[in-house]
């Protein structure tokens, strides 16, 4: 195949099932509470709300008045460019807006049980949803192999969408005022699906017609337990938590695959048939350990937020293993699966609020999110062995928060934005199956720009009593 530039277009978008946009090899993309939210994350030792069920149980024991919490209503718009995509200095902008749910959670008490504090939450953990396509038609010496000028059409779709939802109860209790621990359980669901399409066509003077079609896909579903543990000291000028977050047990789960490769009309290479679809694919499903510290420093009027948390490497491992197959055409024997592999992480966060009027706190905050993915692994669709990694982000995210929370006697309102913002540079070389070239230049790079805003109103709802208190009602 001829390299060159005359004819690049937008199959780079068949190595973006190197993509995620978002949490698949990621910890800390999501926040959870009104407060939380505009602290980026850095609240393990000092959240004040009812993101305790999910950022240290422990802390909901010294929560004074916890309230109803409703933080549904965040805005997010998501833009993603492409640079030199298509050739040099030409450009491709993708942007999508919608809501973004997040969390849910309130409390509940059992009589027999007046010291212990008890909550619930619904919370999705993480989610992202990607479907990319791209086509082309093209006339000229696209292919050396060809004589003369050919019609040339290609198109590429690649997709990669998955959630991940938990339902959770909280227990707390505080054994004296300054010291209380807590225990979290969640019910997690995870819902994952990648495919990856190509469809090139050909056709010469000599009237020789060559066509190719590729598609991967996988998906798989998951149900499984989740413990997080919390220890809270809260004094009158610091607060500290420590947190112990289990690796999900499994309870069920299984997944599928699917894969074909057609290819046909050139004399020079033998045609291709190959296809096979399995169901009810075993799965094993791994997450970290992880250990998180984290500290309120009440300084200048206001409380310095800190928090860190380390995620444990996982080991290589088969996530599912489907069944071998041969080639209908080739004779080859396949092995397809989906394996993963993540690195140890440290996430570390840093906020700062103060109160600037009568009810109104300023925030401001910042935090990374480190990709656990690694960034060695080599896809081999060519042998034997049908390669896929499950987690594939490899750039990191930093995160940025500010707004306010204003608290008003019948509810606290949060307004405020949050960005996530990542970039980094990806290979882009497409061709037919003979690899003698690429249509477009191995050499070249795309470099991918991806940013996130999100617009937070959020709001925390006393309960009945606790609004009659602020209003003085009962006093």
């Amino acid at each position: 195949m001829k390299k060159g530039s005359s004819y690049k277009f937008g199959l780079f978008l068949f190595l973006l099932s190197t993509l995620s946009y978002a949490q698949d090899a990621h910890y800390w993309t999501e926040q959870f509470g009104t407060k939380s939210m505009l602290l980026s994350n850095s609240v393990i030792g000092s959240v004040s709300d009812l993101g305790a069920v999910f950022y240290n149980p422990g802390r909901l024991g010294v929560i004074d008045k916890p309230a109803f919490v409703i933080s549904a209503k965040v805005n997010q718009w998501s833009t993603t460019t492409f640079e030199n995509a298509t050739g040099e200095n030409a450009n491709i902008s993708k942007s999508k807006f919608g809501g973004v749910p997040s969390l849910v959670s309130g409390t509940f008490k059992i009589k027999w049980l007046p010291e212990h504090k008890f909550a619930y939450a619904f919370l999705d953990r993480r989610r992202s949803d990607i479907n990319l396509s791209s086509s082309t038609i093209l006339a000229g010496d696209v292919i050396d192999d060809l004589p003369g000028d050919e019609y040339f059409s290609g198109s590429i779709g690649i997709g990669k969408d998955f959630s991940e939802e938990w339902i959770g109860l909280c227990w707390s209790k505080a054994f004296s005022p300054h010291i209380s621990v807590g225990v979290s359980g969640f019910f997690s669901a995870r819902n994952q699906n990648a495919f990856a399409t190509t469809q090139l066509q050909a056709y010469a003077e000599d009237e020789t017609v060559i066509m190719y079609t590729k598609k991967n896909n996988y998906n798989y579903k998951n149900y499984g337990l989740v413990w997080k543990f919390g220890l809270a000291l809260d004094y009158e000028k610091v607060s500290l938590g420590l947190t112990l977050t289990a690796p999900t047990i499994g309870l069920k789960g299984d997944g599928s695959f699917y894969y074909e490769q057609f290819y046909s009309g050139d004399a020079v290479l033998d045609p291709i048939y190959e296809i096979d679809s399995q169901g009810g694919i075993d799965l094993t499903y791994k997450t970290p350990w992880a250990i998180g510290f984290g500290v309120g420093l009440h300084l200048f009027g206001g409380t310095l937020h800190a928090s860190a948390e380390y995620y444990s490497k996982i080991n290589r491992y088969t996530l599912l293993q489907a069944e071998t197959f041969i080639g209908q055409s080739t004779g080859i024997i396949r092995n397809p699966n989906v394996i993963n592999e993540l690195n140890p992480v440290l996430n570390y966060g840093i906020g700062y609020n103060v109160v600037i009027a009568k009810h109104i706190n300023a925030y401001i905050s910042f935090s990374t999110d480190y990709s656990a993915a690694i960034r060695d692994f080599e896809v081999d669709e060519e042998g034997e062995h049908l390669n896929y990694m499950a987690s594939t982000f490899k750039s990191d995210i930093n995160h940025f928060a500010g707004g306010f929370v204003m608290d008003f006697p019948w509810a606290d309102v949060t307004l405020g934005a949050a960005n996530a913002s990542a970039s980094y540079d990806i290979d882009r070389p497409v061709d037919f199956p003979d690899g003698e070239g690429s249509i477009l230049n191995a050499d070249d790079k795309t470099k991918v720009s991806w940013s996130r805003w999100r617009f937070i109103i959020g709001i925390s709802i006393p309960l009945i009593k606790q609004m009659a208190d602020k209003l003085d009602l009962t006093n």
